[in-house]
């Protein structure tokens, strides 16, 4: 399967969401990057991490997290800014956001190798995490693995 139909079809699953975002917001975790991780276990594809974090990691600071906090700042009523235009204005972003994500996460399957034997879910999840920097408490990984089990 590829990896941007998995991640949506498994996001949709609530615990998965609460987990990931958790990940995000309170840990600095790049969701796509987490999923891609747990995708590339799960299909035994072979994968670069290094290659891949730094992927991440530049697309984070220059893209990810710019589109995220603007998308986020249009979120409350502002000033002299009618609500329609600017709820409209946020839809636009968050389209973008969505947008960069699928492509960021095409960019991580076309690094991967071919499917291969499966491999540890939650190993998977803690290398990643590790390969972008400071990891997260176990707990918060393991709850995503349960999640995607």
């Amino acid at each position: 399967m590829r990896f941007w139909d998995w991640a949506l079809s498994v996001y949709a699953r609530q615990p998965v969401a609460v987990a990931c975002l958790h990940l995000q917001d309170a840990h600095g975790q790049n969701v796509p990057f987490l999923l891609w991780a747990a995708w590339t276990a799960l299909e035994g594809r072979p994968a670069d991490l290094a290659r891949a974090a730094a992927l991440v990691r530049a697309w984070d600071v220059e893209i990810g997290a710019p589109l995220r906090g603007v998308r986020r700042a249009l979120k409350p009523s502002r000033p002299d800014v009618a609500d329609p235009a600017r709820e409209a204005f946020r839809d636009q972003v968050k389209a973008a956001e969505l947008a960069g994500e699928k492509l960021l996460m095409e960019s991580l399957e076309a690094i991967c190798g071919p499917v291969g034997a499966t491999a540890d879910v939650y190993g998977a999840l803690l290398a990643a995490a590790r390969a972008t920097g400071e990891p997260p408490q176990d707990a918060a990984l393991a709850r995503l693995a349960d999640a995607l089990a």
